[in-house]
């Protein structure tokens, strides 16, 4: 593993619950400095994040650029602050400009187009303009890898290939030998959600389980955060009544990342969604929104029928709406 590259930290394989030391232990100062953003931003700390890659944006070294502008881009949506959003997705833009015309190496070319992708995919933004990522993958580390395989199963995922997504995942992880646990916590976060979406109740919420427990050990809270919506209820199923300052610190997050994400979407209508609903309330408008039936909502959430039905009462009269079919139009894709 070599530290000079993209996100460094998330490209350490490392053991669980020793992140902290993992970043004082890189030796050049900057690269160092990166790390510590991504222990920020990986942990929810968007601001302290932003203060640290700010002074990068502009920075000659592209690994170093590219790392300050993702990472300001995605925390720069927590905090609310949809021009600063863009000017990190724009920053890579220009990085990826930048290396075609001077013809870097295709090491560098491949993490400029990993980060280009990580911008876009995630954020579900159009990636026309970006090389395909699939033909990158062999040229970039080992951590970088599993995660460039997680944002392409993410393009999956939104194109409904959710078991060509799952597939993908799972032969990532049995190819790899060392923990790399940012990009896996990814990765079973993927997998879960291509379960939870095939209503494999049990398999899902073993999915879930096994990146909650990697993450919780360095408090990796944000992946749960991000994918929260998309997850389905499988932060409440799983960890609402086993894990309750988990939990809270989660749902805390989510509703600033989710306001967030709909200012730059520019949604007026989903906006309503994210400045009204609770996150189990949301859960449940989720699940509702895709056809599940209230008991099939009670047994995955662990809640009595009667309870989803109040639920759903104060969701429609929130959002102003009468029957379920209507609250796809409301919900995140």
């Amino acid at each position: 593993m070599s530290e000079y590259t993209v996100l460094p930290l998330l490209n350490s394989a490392f053991k669980p619950g020793t992140a902290v030391e993992v970043v004082e232990r890189f030796e050049d100062s900057d690269f160092r400095n990166i790390a510590r953003a991504e222990l920020f931003y990986f942990s929810g700390r968007a601001k302290e994040c932003c203060e640290i890659v700010e002074s990068y944006l502009e920075d000659e070294a592209i690994e170093l650029r590219l790392s300050a502008c993702i990472l300001y881009g995605y925390s720069n949506l927590s905090l609310g602050n949809s021009a600063a959003v863009r000017r990190g997705l724009e920053g890579i833009q220009e990085c990826m400009k930048l290396v075609k015309r001077e013809g870097a190496s295709k090491e560098v070319q491949a993490v400029c187009v990993l980060t280009g992708y990580a911008g876009a995919v995630l954020l579900h933004l159009p990636t026309e303009r970006i090389p395909s990522l699939e033909g990158y993958c062999g040229m970039l580390p080992e951590g970088l890898r599993l995660f460039a395989v997680y944002v392409m199963a993410h393009q999956m995922y939104l194109n409904g290939e959710y078991w060509s997504a799952y597939g993908m995942c799972k032969a990532a992880l049995l190819m790899t030998n060392d923990v790399y646990p940012i990009s896996m916590i990814y990765i079973r976060c993927m997998m879960a959600m291509c379960r939870i979406n095939r209503k494999d109740m049990q398999e899902s919420q073993s999915e879930f389980m096994k990146g909650w427990n990697l993450a919780k050990m360095d408090n990796f809270i944000e992946p749960f955060i991000e994918h929260h919506g998309l997850l389905r209820g499988l932060v409440e199923a799983c960890i609402r009544k086993n894990d309750p300052d988990g939990y809270r610190k989660i749902t805390d997050g989510v509703l600033f990342f989710s306001r967030g994400w709909m200012v730059i979407h520019n949604n007026e209508t989903k906006k309503k969604v994210t400045n009204e609903l609770s996150t189990m309330e949301f859960s449940i408008a989720m699940l509702a929104g895709e056809g599940w039936t209230n008991k099939e909502i009670s047994a995955h959430l662990g809640i009595s029928v009667n309870t989803v039905k109040h639920y759903l009462t104060d969701i429609f009269s929130k959002l102003n709406v009468k029957k379920r079919d209507e609250l796809k139009n409301y919900m995140l894709k």
